[in-house]
């Protein structure tokens, strides 16, 4: 019997599918969450939320939770890498229609709660994974090959010119 291959979700409206518990949620945005700590730039974090998830207030009861956590989730990772937020996170739809508390202690999670997260009922403090750094993007290991191999045709060429200069001087020194 062939196993199945599991794959992480890459994209924002991948993490919904398949889910019908809150708990297998949780799951499908952390594996969602690990895909993105790979990103490198604010151009691949933009299309990988920009087509909108499908709801899941149908498909268990805290559905409602989950999509207004996701809207909130993305709009606050758009808002840190200061790009625009997809227009599916300001859909109504996604706005939990009782407050969530991630924890016992509401106090503190009023205050300490993004506004991407409040204006959607949610309050808890999210963790940020998608730090960008600054310099050049990542390369894949074969184009890395690829420059290496062109920089060692480079450097054998210097080398074979450098030898034959050599024994050009010395047959000179020869004839004289």
């Amino acid at each position: 019997m062939k196993q199945k291959k599991l794959t992480r979700p890459k994209h924002v409206h991948e993490v919904v599918k398949g889910i019908n518990s809150l708990e297998d949620f949780g799951y499908a945005l952390r594996d969602w969450q690990h895909e993105l700590k790979l990103l490198t730039s604010r151009k691949e974090f933009a299309s990988r939320i920009s087509t909108a998830p499908e709801l899941l207030a149908n498909r268990f009861v805290e559905g409602t939770v989950a999509d207004a956590y996701l809207a909130s989730y993305c709009a606050f990772i758009a808002d840190k890498l200061a790009i625009d937020r997809p227009g599916w996170t300001y859909d109504k739809t996604r706005i939990s229609k009782k407050p969530w508390f991630a924890h016992a202690d509401h106090k503190a999670l009023l205050i300490t709660t993004p506004a991407s997260f409040r204006e959607k009922n949610i309050f808890t403090v999210p963790e940020n994974v998608l730090r960008l750094r600054s310099g050049r993007p990542r390369l894949s290991k074969q184009h890395k090959n690829k420059i290496n191999a062109e920089r060692q045709r480079r450097y054998r060429d210097r080398i074979r010119k450098e030898l034959e200069g050599y024994r050009r001087q010395k047959q000179m020194l020869k004839r004289s």
